[in-house]
């Protein structure tokens, strides 16, 4: 395999629209040799007869079942908070105007 040059680095950069210097090229350029390197070696392994698998356990959708089950009512919940209005929590604005 051929090793990836300085333009091809650059096009990638562009394409995901990082501005890179010239430092940042290079050490790129040896880093995706590498990687690919690896690739290349991976894609050379006999793969014949083995199974595809994205997660080698076989457990499919192990949830527990949906149940309803006692919990508190409104005014329990609030019952404790150090403000409420409407029904609802006070917590402080973090987000927008103050109005």
């Amino acid at each position: 395999m051929s090793p990836i040059s300085r333009d091809e680095v650059l096009h990638l950069a562009r394409l995901t629209r990082l501005v890179l210097t010239d430092t940042e090229l290079a050490s790129f350029s040896s880093q995706l040799d590498v990687i690919l390197a690896h690739v290349s070696q991976i894609q050379a392994v006999d793969v014949t007869g083995v199974e595809p698998t994205d997660n080698p356990l076989k457990y499919v959708n192990i949830t527990r079942p949906d149940e309803t089950v006692p919990c508190l009512t409104q005014q329990q919940a609030l019952a404790e908070a150090p403000e409420a209005i409407y029904g609802r929590f006070v917590v402080p604005q973090i987000l927008g105007d103050n109005k």
